[in-house]
């Protein structure tokens, strides 16, 4: 019994690298999806942020990261299209979106640490260095997903070296005989 549970989950794991060998663009893209839900359930946080420390462009910032990150995953799945060469003016474009993300994170760190000057961090105000912490983790899981998709060719040949084939098994017990009659 425990040999075929280990024995489906080894087909679980050949599938899995069978579809990532078919589209390796997939590791970025779930590191994408990662980012921006660190991000999109941490908006509270980073929303009372900007309704206490309320220097100019915070709102502007906060509104860009979470726009450009949709608009991300659109130019991303546009620009890795199915069975297709990347189109690369998309890719281009995904790209600017990325750093245009990460420059709004450091001008929004930016902007905490001008308001911490004249604010005092209280119990009721601590989801300001969560907040703080959180930007931090998001500014370095977008610069992971940008490095990842610079090596998704890279990533392409190596689970292309990965052996996924089916070792099938012989029976010599079966014969098939052909009659002719008819």
């Amino acid at each position: 019994m425990a040999e075929k549970r280990n024995k489906g989950f080894n087909e679980t794991k050949r599938k899995f690298i069978v579809s990532l060998k078919k589209r390796p663009h997939n590791i970025p893209l779930c590191m994408m999806a990662i980012a921006f839900i660190v991000y999109s359930f941490n908006l509270t946080k980073v929303s009372n942020t900007t309704a206490v420390i309320n220097r100019p462009y915070m709102g502007l910032c906060e509104f860009v990261i979470m726009l450009f990150s949709i608009l991300a995953f659109v130019c991303f799945l546009n620009a890795y299209p199915k069975r297709q060469k990347p189109i690369l003016p998309m890719v281009i474009l995904l790209y600017l979106l990325q750093v245009i993300i990460i420059a709004a994170d450091f001008m929004y760190l930016k902007r905490i640490q001008e308001g911490l000057k004249s604010i005092e961090i209280t119990s009721a105000r601590m989801f300001i260095p969560k907040a703080q912490s959180m930007l931090t983790v998001h500014i370095i899981l977008v610069i992971i997903t940008v490095v990842l998709i610079a090596l998704i060719p890279v990533l392409g040949k190596l689970l292309n070296r990965i052996d996924t084939s089916v070792a099938l098994t012989e029976n010599k017990d079966v014969s098939i005989e052909l009659t002719d009659e008819g």
